[in-house]
Formats: C-alpha cells, structure tokens, sequence
C-alpha cells in the first residue's frame, strides 16, 4: 500500500463503511457550507476578495464515461491530474476524468422528501465557535462564485490532503480541520445544473454508484509553511465583519503534488499570468479546508 494509501485508509474511516450503491457527491477543497434554517445547505465556493493570491477556482470532476459527467456537459482537459487536488486519487490515470468549470454555475441536488442533511462532520470549521456571535455575510449567493444547493442526504468527514484530521489552532480555540466533505445520496438524487441560459439534469438510482466531484483549487503560490495556513483569511471572507484568525498546527508537513493544469477554458488573468512565468497549479499544496456555518436546526450540536 502507497504512503498515500495508507494516509487515507487512517484519516477516512468512513470511507470503509460507504455504500457501493450509492450516489456521492464529494466536495474538496476551500468552500463555504451554510445552513439553512430547514436543516437545507447551501455550499458557497469563495467569491470575489481582496485577497487576490488567495483566489480559488472551483470545477466539477467526474469519471469518463460516467452517466453523470456525459449528463452535465462535461468533457476531458489536457494536462489535468486528478490526484493533484486529491490525494485518494494519487494513482489515477489523468485521461480517465472528464471536467466542467463552475465559474456562475448553480447545482441543485435533492434526495428524499426531508430538506435537512444528516450531519456527521466533526471536522468542517465551526465558524461559530471560532468567532462566536459571528454573522453569515448578507450577500453570499451573490458573491459565491458558484453554488451548490443539498436538500436531504447525509454528509460526513472524509479527506483530500494528509493534513485533514489533524488538531489545528485558531487563537485559543483548537479543532481538527478537514479540506474534503462526502455527501451521500443512498436513494437516489436528482441533480440540476444552471450556468446562464444553460440547464442539465441528471437523476442518480439509489444503485447509481456514480460518485461526482466539486472542487475548489487554490492559487497556485510559493508556500511558505504548512504549518500556519495563510489563506484562512479567505475563510473569513463567508462572515460579516469578523477579523480573520490564521489556523495553525505544527504538525503539519504539507503535501507536494504532480504539475497540473486547471480545467479552465477560461481561465483567471491569475492562471494566465503563472503559465507564462512556467508554473502550475498547485505546485505544492497545503490544507485547504471546509468552513461551517451554522444557522439552523443543527447550530447547538
């Protein structure tokens, strides 16, 4: 068994106990869930910022020739490593995944006849408790770069990166931090993708097996350590008027990942300017985890 390997089987015990049968939905990378009062989430991946080296870009991966990726419009990238944005996926061949861009995309995904997700996630930044009294953002459907809507269905821990599971610090308050979030539809799923004029469904049987992927990659930059994570002050982008703490643990080791392109036939004038001066994304990655906030029925768990 691969160093990365072993790393997953530790860090992800759910990843044992999932059904083979059913459709999962798994989210990596620096996003937003939030709430609703139903019990609802809504999944917010970062929006515009001041904090430009910062930016994250967020795209959907799929397997190639999976009913849902031929259903959603999506299509094979040049250069793309799915094992750069998920250490589950390290030994993965490039050309067995197909991509579509997320950039003012809406997804919708309802399962069962009750709206409220079955939370087990321990590991997503609780925001509340890291800055309590603070206040979602007003804006943030507007903001978010993309967005993604979960009614029914269960989510829990999982990870991407070696570094989720581990006790992280944000001043005083201390929790363990993951960057990978799997939902699971055990009955079935129907899926609805919006992007301008453009509308895709996809229904998933509660057999379906197919798994389908939402990314949010950071910018590639030099990393100063794994060990206090810069980007946290995106994080705090999601609250109204919070001053951003920057989580750390001296633990952490990072992760250096193959070059990889973006599947972006858009790309950011920040991608353009890295692939003139030679570089790719990530060129070496830390935790880039999931925040939580909580404003419905499971704010007091």
């Amino acid at each position: 068994m691969s160093a990365a390997a072993t790393a997953v089987a530790v860090a992800s015990p759910s990843a044992r106990t999932r059904s083979v049968s059913a459709f999962t939905l798994r989210f990596v990378g620096m996003m937003g869930f939030v709430q609703r009062s139903d019990g609802s989430y809504l999944v917010a991946t970062p929006g515009n910022t001041a904090h430009a080296h910062l930016s994250h870009q967020p795209f959907l991966m799929a397997r190639a020739g999976s009913l849902v990726g031929q259903a959603l419009g999506m299509a094979p990238a040049h250069g793309v490593v799915p094992g750069a944005f998920d250490m589950r996926l390290a030994e993965a061949r490039p050309d067995g995944f197909v991509y579509r861009c997320l950039d003012n995309t809406s997804l919708d995904v309802v399962t069962g006849a009750d709206p409220a997700v079955v939370n087990h996630s321990t590991q997503m930044a609780r925001m509340d408790r890291i800055v309590p009294g603070s206040r979602v953002r007003g804006n943030i459907e507007q903001w978010a770069t993309s967005r993604v809507s979960l009614r029914g269905g269960r989510i829990e821990d999982s990870s991407a990166h070696p570094d989720a599971g581990r006790v992280w610090s944000f001043g005083a308050y201390q929790q363990r931090l993951t960057d990978a979030v799997n939902f699971e539809a055990g009955a079935g799923a129907q899926l609805r993708l919006t992007a301008g004029a453009e509308a895709r469904t996809f229904t998933a049987g509660p057999a379906s097996g197919e798994d389908l992927w939402v990314v949010s990659a950071a910018q590639a930059r030099e990393l100063d350590s794994p060990t206090r994570l810069e980007h946290s002050v995106a994080a705090f982008d999601y609250l109204a008027e919070a001053t951003p703490l920057i989580a750390e643990c001296a633990e952490a080791r990072g992760r250096e990942v193959p070059p990889t392109e973006l599947p972006c036939s858009h790309p950011t004038s920040a991608a353009l300017g890295l692939a003139a001066g030679g570089r790719t994304w990530p060129p070496y990655s830390e935790l880039c985890y999931i925040v939580e906030i909580m404003i419905g029925k499971g704010k007091n768990r």
